[in-house]
């Protein structure tokens, strides 16, 4: 076979090259990388053809320089994960390991390891957004606990105002025409009421004793019968 016999093309791809490669993936999808010499015709071996579409063709690719946000994130992923290109790359979309790899090496790497006081005040830095997270994260809690909470009283209310007014219309028009601007409007005049009612009542029940002599002793008396001397 030709790969066998070193008839890889290897050097520059062409712009023909790319286009191929481009049909192929549309066509088959991505992944399937040692079949693009067979299918598409293209002199190149399966790795070949994968870091071409993976650092230059993709569409979602970002084109351009690294901008000062994504340094500072290169630089705080690679202060927690070392020289791990492939998981920083998942925290920068359209850029790839290789190009983060490679902005590092020109960068940084020749400049010198961080510094001891670096490395602190970074962990501090990633530290305190982690706090400010968190405080955001349980303030919103907080706000929506609150909010939970007076609907539950609005509707504890409103529960209460429904059982009042079924409990009046229990009770006659008539009766509600009297007592309830009473119970309402002057609480204090109902409670002397009911207690000026008592003493009326009271009363009554003593004047009858007056009237009628319904004592013991008038009992007796009115049956014709003497009381015993002791």
């Amino acid at each position: 076979m030709e790969h066998q016999l070193g008839f890889w093309r290897k050097g520059p791809w062409t712009a023909e090259e790319d286009r191929l490669l481009v049909e192929h993936v549309k066509l088959h999808g991505e992944g399937r990388w040692n079949s693009v010499s067979r299918l598409a015709g293209l002199k190149r071996n399966a790795k070949s053809c994968r870091l071409r579409w993976v650092n230059y063709l993709r569409p979602d690719l970002k084109r351009g320089r690294i901008t000062p946000h994504e340094e500072r994130i290169i630089l705080e992923l690679h202060a927690r994960w070392g020289n791990r290109w492939s998981t920083i790359a998942r925290s920068l979309p359209g850029r790839t390991d290789n190009e983060i790899k490679n902005y590092w090496r020109t960068h940084f790497k020749n400049k010198g390891k961080p510094t001891s006081e670096d490395a602190r005040k970074l962990k501090a830095r990633l530290l305190k957004r982690k706090m400010f997270q968190q405080e955001q994260q349980k303030r919103l809690q907080l706000e929506k606990n609150e909010e939970d909470m007076k609907k539950f009283m609005l509707m504890l209310e409103e529960s209460d105002n429904k059982a009042v007014w079924r409990h009046q219309d229990m009770v006659p028009e008539d009766i509600q025409n009297v007592l309830y601007p009473i119970m309402f409007n002057n609480p204090q005049h109902m409670v002397e009421s009911t207690i000026n009612e008592d003493f009326v009542l009271w009363d009554g029940l003593w004047n009858m004793e007056d009237v009628h002599d319904v004592t013991t002793e008038g009992c007796v008396q009115n049956l014709g019968m003497s009381m015993p001397f002791f």
